[in-house]
């Protein structure tokens, strides 16, 4: 049996950063991964341009977890500049995009490739291929598939989502096996599926809105972006953004439902001025009324769901009516939601183990010594934008280092 310092169960971003760090404080480290390559997830992320990080600082807005108060402490705990310069020293550097934070080549592959090259040159042994299935703790010691031993154990193996990507929820049943348990878990940062009868109409239909997540009447969620029409249902960041919540609601039973605002009421005074004006002059017909007020496939299919003729040549007062009835549908479009994507296509997990249950400096499990747990396999999410990955270069850096021993201070840079 080989025995190690810390062993590492996962190479993604934040099992990667953890052993960099615990390697540079002076650990004998092994990553286990049980793909054939470390950190493939990286390579998806920011559509394959990684949106490495996020400087928010009302974090407490943009946290889907439970805990909302301790994720936003954690995700502070190492400023935006020092989390920068770290990666810097690195040979990973920043370029600020609208708002966003990407690496200078725009390649989410040169993330991989750089964390890999530094975790080896660094000391770490990489094994790939290796599909941990049992964790045993004997004597003050791990046992990993009966052929690995260590005295730390950092668990990064990440969620359930994209399964595709080594993210199958085989984390949890090992923590389990250790007496740990999670949290209920959903997909996040997904799609929703309605049952909107004109999908098919608007597939790939990008939009523009308003929307509000309404969870048996009430607003949950409320955000402005682009959203995306697909033959399922929609996407697209804001709705992605609330996916975690209407998932939780729906495994309630609850009534869950998307109000999609594509105009708004000042669109509408402007617009039905004009309509009456070309309803006055006559000829016109509905379809050529309401061309130009949002996207043609979009118009078409409201027509389609209230069932009006396009070709029809409506007189004034009809006329008025019927578009003055698709446009104020297109101020608010409420389409009844019946399910997510799923976790095949969530982009990070909703739930995992409680904040509370580890120690959010360190990341220690306060009950099982030596035992470190980081990234998505905690209970904390966030919407779109960086977050996520900057919570596991967090939480990663951080399990790494105090594992091994060390500490973080003005010197994590070098």
């Amino acid at each position: 049996m080989k025995n190690y310092d810390i062993i590492i169960i996962g190479a993604g971003a934040s099992g990667l950063l953890a052993g960099i760090c615990a390697a540079r404080n002076g650990s004998d480290v092994l990553i286990l991964e049980k793909l054939s390559k470390p950190g493939k997830k990286i390579t998806v992320t920011g559509n394959g341009k990684c949106n490495i990080f996020s400087d928010r600082e009302d974090v407490e807005n943009i946290v889907n977890g439970r805990d909302k108060e301790a994720a936003a402490r954690i995700f502070k705990s190492i400023p935006f500049d020092i989390l920068v310069r770290f990666f810097e020293s690195i040979g990973i550097f920043v370029l600020e995009k609208g708002g966003y934070y990407y690496p200078v080549s725009l390649q989410a592959s040169t993330v991989r490739d750089n964390l890999v090259t530094v975790a080896a040159s660094s000391g770490c042994s990489i094994i790939c291929d290796c599909d941990v299935t049992d964790v045993k703790e004997t004597n003050g010691c791990f046992v990993v598939n009966k052929e690995y031993s260590c005295k730390k154990l950092i668990m990064s193996a990440g969620g359930m989502a994209r399964p595709d990507l080594g993210t199958d929820g085989s984390s949890f049943k090992l923590l389990k096996s250790l007496g740990v348990d999670h949290t209920e878990l959903y997909p996040a940062l997904c799609g929703l599926i309605t049952d909107f009868k004109h999908l098919k109409v608007i597939d790939g239909v990008r939009h523009y809105a308003d929307i509000s997540l309404m969870v048996d009447g009430y607003e949950a969620f409320k955000e402005h972006g682009e959203i995306i029409f697909n033959k399922k249902g929609i996407s697209g960041i804001p709705v992605m953004n609330c996916s975690g919540i209407a998932a939780r609601a729906l495994r309630r039973k609850l009534d869950v439902s998307i109000r999609i605002a594509v105009l708004t009421q000042r669109d509408r005074e402007i617009m039905l001025k004009s309509i009456w004006e070309r309803l006055v002059e006559g000829g016109y017909t509905i379809e050529e009324l309401l061309t130009g007020i949002a996207n043609r496939k979009l118009v078409y299919a409201m027509m389609l769901h209230m069932k009006v003729d396009p070709e029809l040549r409506p007189g004034v007062d009809d006329g008025f009516r019927i578009a003055g009835h698709i446009i104020d549908t297109l101020c608010c479009l409420t389409l009844h939601v019946t399910g997510t994507m799923g976790f095949e296509n969530a982009q990070v997990t909703n739930g995992g183990v409680r904040l509370d249950e580890v120690n959010n400096n360190t990341f220690e499990h306060k009950r099982v010594k030596n035992l470190y747990i980081t990234g998505e396999c905690l209970d904390a999410d966030f919407v779109c934008g960086g977050n996520n990955l900057t919570f596991a270069w967090i939480t990663g850096l951080r399990a790494g280092t105090y594992a091994a021993g060390g500490i973080i201070d003005s010197d994590i840079c070098n």
